[in-house]
């Protein structure tokens, strides 16, 4: 007999990790999610590409370099999807809705600078998604893993 517990996709915590908003830091991050994905080098490969590209934009942008806050980091994984989430406390920016679509068809001359990497997460992840809490932003990143 089914219940409904047992057609639930179990969930698990991959990773729960804090860190300081310091770029130099990114390293030991990068080595975690590797370790904690390490059946899977390219969903981790991407993953640090992504999580590197929105943390060096909230270190710079959003938190202006400022060394002294922290990034939370949780992974967490079930049968169907690995989700990423990062949480900091930089003022309010959602980088889906609020930085422009880059013009790939441009020259990079004529490319203003900003935009790619946004596209590069979207490009590399099912679902990414932004929100504020009234602390700090929350963002959302899904990967099916049953395609």
């Amino acid at each position: 007999m089914n219940t409904p517990h047992s057609q639930q996709a179990e969930t698990k915590l991959l990773l729960n990790y804090s860190m300081p908003s310091q770029i130099v830091m990114f390293g030991e991050l990068a080595v975690s999610v590797e370790d904690v994905i390490a059946d899977r080098p390219d969903l981790a490969f991407s993953a640090n590409l992504c999580l590197e590209e929105l943390i060096t934009n909230t270190i710079q942008y959003g938190l202006a370099n400022a060394p002294d806050h922290l990034i939370q980091i949780r992974i967490i994984r079930t049968q169907e999807w690995l989700e990423i989430l990062v949480k900091d406390d930089a003022p309010q920016f959602d980088p889906f809705n609020q930085v422009p679509q880059p013009d790939l068809d441009a020259s990079v001359e004529a490319r203003p600078i900003g935009g790619l990497g946004v596209h590069l997460v979207r490009s590399l992840m099912d679902d990414a998604s932004a929100s504020y809490d009234g602390t700090g932003n929350l963002i959302t990143l899904r990967k099916m893993l049953t395609h």
